[in-house]
């Protein structure tokens, strides 16, 4: 399987066409692995860095019981439609490219939730867990959500005015604490259930909150209007120089 997935990830080339590319993908099968963080990684340069993050999630996190019941929540989702974006990527070399790109950033995020992970982990895993979910959360609020939502206003030809007032921010405000304490009545009461529901309640909450201090950022600065053509171009070459 790794061998397939190795050799596959080597295709996606500008010289290679649309049609050699789905040919060559038909004959080997998709990756199988049915991640396409994986299979965009396999291969190449980013492969080292995505396995020593897998490591941490296998043998750290998943060894915490908010980790472990966080996680069972989060695959329930994302295996729910990654295997299909998977396949887009490896039956068309764009994709796989543009899928690249987007994944380096994220496991830079990846990389902080670790580092704040063992800084914590010392005086409690279960708080350090915990803690690597509320870095990953907040910064893939920045990384991601943010800049698509103010782009998304700027090409509507529409300002979104979100400042950190206590108005504004009071419903992610009582989101998160709600969260805390349901996480706390969930350790005392050893309920799998609630565990569950308030792990996921943190790490949206805090996702919610780094969306709109991004947003509020890139707002604030005044950032010129974005050419959709203009964007276009500059997406095409980032992808075409990615690893």
């Amino acid at each position: 399987m790794s061998s397939i997935n190795t050799f596959i990830s080597t295709i996606p080339t500008t010289t290679t066409s649309y049609s050699m590319f789905t040919n060559i993908v038909t004959q080997k099968g998709v990756g199988g692995t049915s991640c396409p963080v994986t299979y965009v990684t396999n291969g190449n340069r980013l492969q080292p860095y995505a396995q020593f993050l897998r490591n941490f999630r296998d043998n750290q996190i998943q060894n915490t019981t908010a980790g472990r019941t966080f996680l069972t929540a989060f695959n329930a989702w994302y295996y729910s439609w990654a295997p299909a974006l998977e396949y887009f990527a490896a039956t068309s070399p764009w994709v796989y490219r543009a899928v690249q790109v987007g994944v380096v950033p994220l496991l830079g995020i990846l990389y902080a939730s670790y580092y704040s992970y063992t800084l914590v982990a010392p005086f409690s895993p279960e708080v350090a867990a915990m803690t690597a979910g509320v870095v990953a959360a907040s910064l893939i609020g920045l990384a991601y959500v943010a800049p698509v939502a103010y782009l998304a206003s700027r090409l509507l030809k529409r300002r979104i005015h979100l400042n950190l007032s206590t108005r504004s921010l009071a419903p992610t405000t009582v989101w998160l604490t709600a969260s805390i304490f349901m996480l706390t009545a969930a350790y005392a009461t050893n309920s799998t259930m609630a565990l569950a529901f308030g792990t996921v309640n943190l790490v949206l909450s805090t996702l919610s909150a780094g969306s709109l201090i991004g947003l509020r950022a890139l707002t604030s600065v005044q950032l010129p209007f974005v050419n959709p053509a203009n964007m276009a171009l500059l997406v095409r070459r980032f992808t075409r120089a990615a690893p």
